[in-house]
């Protein structure tokens, strides 16, 4: 989903509790998530992990600095779990929140199926909470706009995981074979190759075959051609992500070869608002190869909260100069 170009209005609680798993990619639980605004419009959400108990909130991340980055000038703050520590995480991250300038309109509970305000008493929020709907003006449009939500969390890792025994060993023979054939090619023949692989693909309907997939990830491990694939899905043009076609490349590839593909999803992922499956995918790319730069700057991006559309330069200027926009 193209939420960096998303704009979403929220004209109450079950607008935003309904559409937050879709911004997420998963249904969050024991968590706490911060939503930043700006003239009242959802500008960026952020989750983390509670901590293992309510006596032990020094170790819940402070979520002021990426509010800062996305130049928010409110928040909501949802916390997902059972009352005792997500009302301290509410009361904890909401001081923060309140000192740098970030007030919370609203302080949100979510539990087995229903919320309630930590803010109001009135009649309309009894403490007994209320059923959370399943859907909701506000979600509808994200969904339509490509938005879905998983499960958990443990289901965007699994999007990644690798392909079957049998297709791995084909990919790993046509590579194999292609590093053979490629031997006889000049610089000028095999970029060429590269980029036709790159740009068939891109433009393609469908997913490539073993042979495909080998031209594919090998061609990313050109940082030219990696840039390339960079380059073009920093277009803008939603239709020239493929984050299907990185993840099944990914997917398919060995250690030796996953760290570019898995970096390029993760760019693909987090250029077009999905930090969850970003993360992931820079973290695959690390396990694979742990010094691989451009996975360790964009997880390091990812982390502080900078937004994808500070993203605008990567792959188009001096790769060791790379750095996201201020």
């Amino acid at each position: 989903m193209h939420t960096t170009q998303a704009s979403i209005r929220l004209n109450g609680p079950t607008d935003l509790l309904t559409t937050v798993p879709l911004l997420l990619g998963f249904h969050p639980d024991h968590s706490l998530v911060v939503v930043g605004l700006l003239n009242g419009e959802l500008q960026c959400t952020f989750r983390v992990d509670l901590p293992g108990s309510a006596d032990h909130m020094e170790h819940l991340r402070d979520l002021t600095g990426q509010l800062s980055l996305n130049e928010c000038d409110g928040s909501v703050v949802i916390v997902y779990g059972e009352a005792e520590i997500a009302e301290a995480a509410a009361k904890w991250s909401a001081t923060r929140l309140h000192a740098a300038g970030f007030a919370p309109i609203d302080l949100l509970r979510v539990a087995e199926g229903r919320w309630f305000s930590l803010t109001c008493g009135g009649a309309c929020c009894p403490p007994e909470g209320l059923p959370l709907p399943e859907t909701s003006a506000a979600s509808c449009e994200v969904a339509v706009a490509g938005g879905y939500a998983e499960a958990d969390r443990s289901a965007i890792a699994a999007l990644l995981a690798p392909a079957p025994v049998g297709r791995r060993a084909a990919v790993a023979r046509a590579v194999t074979a292609a590093l053979v054939e490629d031997a006889e090619l000049d610089w000028a023949a095999q970029r060429n190759l590269d980029l036709q692989a790159i740009d068939q693909w891109m433009d393609a309907k469908s997913l490539p075959e073993p042979e495909a997939i080998a031209a594919v990830g090998l061609a990313l491990g050109d940082l030219d051609i990696r840039d390339y694939a960079l380059r073009r899905i920093n277009s803008g043009r939603f239709e020239g992500n493929r984050l299907d076609l990185w993840i099944w490349v990914t997917r398919h590839l060995e250690d030796d070869l996953v760290a570019p593909a898995a970096t390029v999803a993760g760019f693909a992922a987090y250029r077009f608002g999905n930090g969850v499956l970003a993360l992931e995918a820079f973290e695959l790319a690390l396990k694979a190869s742990p010094h691989y730069r451009l996975a360790q700057m964009l997880m390091a991006a990812l982390q502080a909260g900078i937004p994808p559309g500070a993203l605008s330069r990567i792959g188009s200027g001096d790769r060791e100069e790379a750095e996201v926009n201020d």
